[in-house]
């Protein structure tokens, strides 16, 4: 790279990068900075970095669509920089830590869930992922997570955000590997790692700091055990440095399972506000949480729900998709969305290890018309929750 435009959104950020650029020894113009409306100025970018390396400075969730416009203008060789993950301001910001050059020929994924430990230490009534039907501990494999990421590289240039979570992921002793692994194959991702974390305060101060030198952040799903001691768990983060984000308090959960599916899965999907919760275990690619891991509530009572069919996932080992025609199977509905309700079902929280848990945990049973009730008023609800918990999950990255 002898010379770069840069396009951005942050002018902090962008002229930060500008200055690096220069120690570097590459020529950079003054940004070429833009708001909410960019496209409005893309044909004047263009004409300015015209035969330059072009550097893309967005908000993470931004950097998807803003790539896929060049990448329709036939603009391949680029980078990136995801400003509200991966910068911390002036002084501690380092620049091959935040600047990442991506093959734009291919998309981006919005977002994946890896499970890190399949039994969990709090095992909810209703999990979604269903752990509380995992007996012990069942840790991934490091090295199948780490050749799935790297097949996942083949179809993908980057991904927005990679949550590594449960069950409770803090079970597995090598959590840390984990980081290190999903930071060295994505370096563009927002990194989390979810956890309930009643566990968080038996970390050494030298897992923390591995924690944030790999610029991981914690998201802390706030059960009621949780919110007693997040006091404590916040402070004890906040000394060692830690990013995380905290969600809202979680009083209720839901059940969303038809016994029989429906006619058509397109009104679930497109009442669902989950709809991007994509997961990866060894090798499958599956659009769905729920869909993906439903096979242990078959297995725990004799059900017979379309957990890994071939046509739920794609197994990226054998498949002949590439990525885009991947996003544009996920961004539709899939058989499974039959067996899920339009409208959910809330019942209070409580925990339900494997030895008390019932099917009907998660399946809905009983009034139809209670459930269209439900359905119209989640329909109605979709859009202000979806907008609020992408609020609620936004970066919160400290400055280092």
């Amino acid at each position: 790279m002898n010379q770069a435009a840069i396009f951005g959104n942050h002018k902090q950020a962008s002229r930060w990068l500008a200055a690096q650029l220069h120690k570097s020894a590459v020529a950079a113009d003054a940004p070429f900075l833009t708001g909410r409306h960019w496209k409005r100025g893309l044909a004047a970018f263009l004409r300015a970095a015209e035969n330059k390396h072009i550097i893309l400075v967005f908000r993470n969730e931004q950097l998807q669509e803003v790539s896929e416009a060049f990448h329709q203008l036939g603009i391949f060789e680029m980078s990136v920089f995801p400003w509200d993950t991966h910068f911390f301001g002036r002084e501690t910001t380092i620049l091959q830590h935040c600047l990442t050059a991506i093959d734009n020929s291919k998309p981006r994924l919005d977002r994946v869930e890896i499970e890190l430990n399949s039994g969990c230490n709090l095992n909810c009534k209703g999990c979604f992922q269903f752990s509380n039907l995992v007996n012990g501990k069942c840790p991934a494999d490091l090295d199948a997570f780490t050749k799935d990421l790297q097949q996942l590289k083949k179809f993908f240039w980057g991904i927005g955000k990679i949550r590594l979570q449960g069950g409770e992921p803090l079970l597995n002793p090598d959590f840390l590997l984990f980081i290190k692994a999903a930071r060295k194959i994505f370096p563009d991702s927002d990194l989390r790692l979810v956890s309930n974390s009643l566990l968080l305060e038996q970390l050494e101060r030298g897992q923390l700091a591995v924690i944030r030198q790999y610029n991981c952040s914690i998201d802390i799903s706030a059960y009621p055990p949780t919110r007693k001691k997040l006091k404590s768990i916040t402070d004890y983060l906040d000394a060692a440095g830690v990013s995380y984000n905290v969600s809202l308090p979680i009083k209720v959960f839901y059940k969303g399972l038809l016994a029989t599916p429906a006619a058509s899965p397109d009104r679930a999907y497109d009442h669902c506000i989950f709809t991007r919760c994509h997961s990866l275990e060894r090798g499958l690619l599956g659009a769905c949480t729920r869909q993906f891991y439903s096979s242990r509530l078959n297995e725990a009572f004799g059900l017979h729900y379309p957990a890994r069919d071939p046509e739920e996932v794609v197994d990226l080992y054998h498949t002949s998709l590439n990525g885009w025609e991947i996003n544009r199977l996920f961004g539709k509905a899939h058989p499974f969305c039959s067996y899920c309700s339009p409208g959910l079902e809330p019942f209070a929280w409580k925990t339900a290890p494997k030895n008390s848990a019932k099917a009907e945990d998660w399946i809905i049973a009983g009034n139809p018309s209670g459930r269209k009730a439900a359905a119209l008023l989640q329909k109605f609800l979709k859009p202000f929750a979806v907008r609020l918990r992408r609020r609620n999950q936004r970066p919160k990255r400290r400055r280092h």
